[in-house]
């Protein structure tokens, strides 16, 4: 009996509980890092010989993880002028987001 209104007494002594607005903790946004590649079109569209002509920030290695998708990537054999693209260079941007 005795333990137990001691563990009472320590409890109702101890500070307020937090409202559940106190718990929560602000997530963060995620950033945003871009990386700009410069890529070969193949006949098939599939993207070769790729290059990283910027990164931003520089210091994640976003650049080295857009070149390790590279090779997953295919576009559209006509551009928006209506030209083929294979056979030349285009730049591609890639955004990764960060959490």
């Amino acid at each position: 009996m005795i333990a137990s209104l001691a563990l009472a007494a320590a409890v109702a002594s101890a500070a307020p509980a937090k409202a559940p607005s106190d718990l929560l903790t602000p997530v963060s946004e995620p950033k945003i890092a871009v990386a700009l590649l410069n890529c070969y079109v193949k006949n098939d569209g599939r993207l070769t010989a790729c290059t990283v002509q910027d990164e931003t920030p520089n210091d994640l290695g976003v650049g080295q993880a857009a070149l390790s998708m590279a090779s997953q990537f295919q576009v559209d054999l006509l551009g928006p002028d209506g030209k083929s693209r294979a056979g030349s260079y285009i730049q591609v941007p890639v955004r990764i987001r960060i959490r």
